[in-house]
Order: C-alpha cells, then sequence, then structure tokens
C-alpha cells in the first residue's frame, strides 16, 4: 500500500514564520534607532542650552568685574570715600556741649572763648579764681565719657585793672584770676548718642 505525502504546505508555513521573525527584528531595531535619535537630539538641546546659559554667566560676570575695576579707577571711588569721612566729621550739634563743658566748671568758673572745629577738636579759655580749680577742672574733662582727649595748654594771671579794682571788693588784697586754655578732643560716638537721647527726652515731654 503507497502513502502519498505532500510537503509543500509545511515549507510555505515554516518560510513564513521565518519571515514574520525577520521583521520583527528589524522593527525593534528601527523603533529602537528612532527612540535613540530622539534621546540623543534632546540631550544635544539641553546641552545646547546649558552652554549658551554658562556663555551667558560667563559674559555678564566678565562685565561686572569690568565695571568695578572701572569704577575702583575713576574718581568715583575718591568721591565715596571723601563722602564717607564727611559723614563721620559731620559737624555736631554744640549747643548740648557747651552745656556739659559748663556743667563741668567750678562755681567761679567762667567760659571765656568757645571755638569749635569740624574735626571735633574745641578750643577753651576758661576764667578761674585759683590754679587748683584749673587742675581740677581738666581732671574732670579727661573723666567725661563724652571727651576723647583733654590738654591744659597755658594757665596764665589776668591782671586787674585799675576800674576792675575799684569795683572789687574793698579788701586790701585783690586775689588774680587765671585763665587757662585747653584743648578738648570730642567723643563723637557718646555725644551722638546723648543728642539721640536729649532728643527722645524732648519727644517725650511733648507727648505728655
Amino acid at each position: 500500500m503507497l502513502v502519498d505525502i505532500n510537503l509543500l504546505p509545511q515549507n510555505e508555513k515554516g518560510s513564513r514564520q521565518w519571515l514574520y521573525v525577520v521583521i520583527g527584528v528589524l522593527s525593534a531595531g528601527i523603533l529602537s534607532l528612532f527612540i535613540l535619535f530622539l534621546l540623543a537630539f534632546n540631550i544635544g538641546k539641553d546641552v545646547d542650552v546649558l552652554t549658551t546659559e554658562l556663555q551667558s554667566i560667563k559674559q555678564l560676570r566678565a562685565e561686572k568685574e569690568q565695571s568695578i575695576s572701572d569704577f575702583e579707577s575713576s574718581d568715583a571711588w575718591v568721591q565715596l570715600e571723601s563722602a564717607v569721612s564727611w559723614a563721620e566729621s559731620y559737624p555736631i550739634d554744640t549747643v548740648p556741649v557747651l552745656n556739659h563743658l559748663v556743667e563741668l566748671l567750678p562755681e567761679r568758673g567762667f567760659v571765656k572763648e568757645f571755638t569749635y572745629a569740624e574735626d571735633g577738636s574745641i578750643q577753651l579759655s576758661i576764667q578761674f579764681d585759683t590754679s587748683s580749680e584749673a587742675a581740677f577742672y581738666l581732671t574732670h574733662l579727661k573723666e567725661s565719657r563724652y571727651i576723647q582727649e583733654a590738654s591744659l595748654l597755658s594757665l596764665a594771671t589776668e591782671t586787674i585793672s585799675e576800674n576792675d579794682s575799684l569795683t572789687a571788693v574793698n579788701t586790701e588784697t585783690i586775689l588774680p584770676r587765671y585763665i587757662g586754655q585747653y584743648e578738648v578732643m570730642l567723643n563723637r560716638v557718646e555725644i551722638k548718642e546723648m543728642e539721640t537721647e536729649e532728643t527722645s527726652d524732648e519727644q517725650g515731654g511733648d507727648s505728655e
């Protein structure tokens, strides 16, 4: 008995399977390449953006450094230093200063001359009855927190004229008067605090 076996359909089926496999592999490869291309393109764009930003930052920094260099080398820097120096040496109110200097005087002490300079120095001419009062006044000046430095430049005896002697008390002995020349350097920080305190007290009194 003879059996007839036809293998042609089976070969065609196997060929189609291999074709599907090849097409699937190629499709997956193309898809992978496309995805890689998109990723590379996006990464390239990000790199370009970051590079542009970095260049902009470098350029801005260079411009700022140049501006600072130009400012330091110009007269503006000198003008700024002058303005700061002027603000630090700005003249203070002499009224509370003079009041304080008078408070330190002895009972028979009198201010004859008062000269104030913008650097904070004061020239004083004070009249005393005795030389010891002049020494005590110098001590009080040095102990004051509103005064940075104080020195007695000279102490001279003032001659009493004949007219003065007639108006004086009728005694046999006429005591001489002493004139002390002082140089005082103010403590600007403490003086400004004193002015602030006085302003606050005045405002508080007005509110009451």
